[in-house]
């Protein structure tokens, strides 16, 4: 079967520059140039047809076909090495298989599981993403990531991330559209993601403004779309403290209101209550709750 591939080394190279959001940390980690990094994204994008970055002054951000294409080359080249060590002579490899939200997995985990990967060498993380409630879930797992959690049915959660949010913009809107009174939300494109429909809502009703309605509206299916949008400045998202925490560190994103805070339900680690146990799934518990703690210090 003829298979329409991009040049691998360019794939390779965009992977390790979208997941470290540095063209100069790629270039640290596979051991080229920072020119030889820029060449080979652009050898990808010229194949492609499509821009993978947004650059500016001294940084990089996904466009948002980049960050989709971030899941499925990450997962692909996870996929080729472990294939490779086994082929090797790699022996003692055990799965987990993890299914995760697509937002989660793109703002939060990916950028992570290299941590985990050197630390368990011998655990391969088969990663899936998907919105469906746990009771939902046709395909089998091990851990599942999601909002919420209690016992039901052979399967159990544990909390592990806390997050609350408030409203997300860029700076360079926010100096084009200034933002200083709940007013002047009036003037903005709100930005919803119908995964997650309830936040505009939720958090307008506690500023105590229920019925604000902006001039311009924009509804995506994902969070992560409407979290890029407004990176790129297209107007204002709700932003879920964990999954906007490198943009807000790193200037990518700003609030132009520190309240109301809006509480959101923890993250938590899903597993069948017959495998609890098993080594890989009590090593990426204990490891993603560590992670965590690291995180928020």
């Amino acid at each position: 079967m003829y298979r329409r591939l991009p040049p691998l080394n360019a794939v390779r190279t965009f992977e390790a520059a979208a997941r470290l959001k540095s063209f100069t940390a790629a270039a640290d980690e596979l051991g080229v140039t920072h020119g030889a990094v820029s060449r080979q994204v652009q050898l990808l994008e010229d194949w492609l047809g499509i821009a993978l970055f947004v650059r500016s002054n001294r940084r990089v951000d996904l466009t948002a076909d980049a960050q989709t294409y971030l899941v499925e080359t990450s997962a692909m080249l996870d996929r080729l090495a472990l294939a490779t060590g086994r082929l090797t002579g790699q022996r003692g490899m055990r799965v987990l298989r993890v299914n995760a939200s697509q937002t989660f997995t793109i703002r939060w985990l990916i950028a992570r599981l290299p941590a985990f990967a050197r630390a368990h060498p011998d655990i391969e993380i088969r990663l899936t993403t998907s919105v469906v409630p746990i009771q939902q879930l046709i395909e089998p797992f091990d851990v599942a990531i999601r909002r919420g959690g209690m016992q039901r049915g052979g399967v159990v959660s544990v909390p592990f991330l806390s997050e609350t949010c408030v409203p997300v913009m860029s700076p360079k809107l926010l100096e084009k559209t200034p933002v200083l009174r709940l007013g002047d939300l009036l003037q903005c494109t709100l930005l919803h993601a119908e995964s997650l429909s309830e936040l505009w809502p939720s958090w307008l009703n506690a500023a105590g403004v229920p019925e604000l309605r902006p001039v311009n509206e924009l509804r995506f299916e994902h969070l992560y779309y409407a979290l890029q949008a407004a990176v790129d400045g297209v107007g204002i998202a709700i932003g879920p403290s964990a999954l906007v925490a490198d943009d807000l560190l790193t200037g990518r994103l700003v609030t132009p209101f520190q309240n109301p805070v809006l509480k959101l339900d923890d993250f938590h680690v899903w597993a069948p209550t017959s495998g609890r146990e098993h080594g890989p799934h009590r090593a990426f518990h204990n490891w993603i709750v560590a992670e965590n703690r690291s995180t928020t210090g």
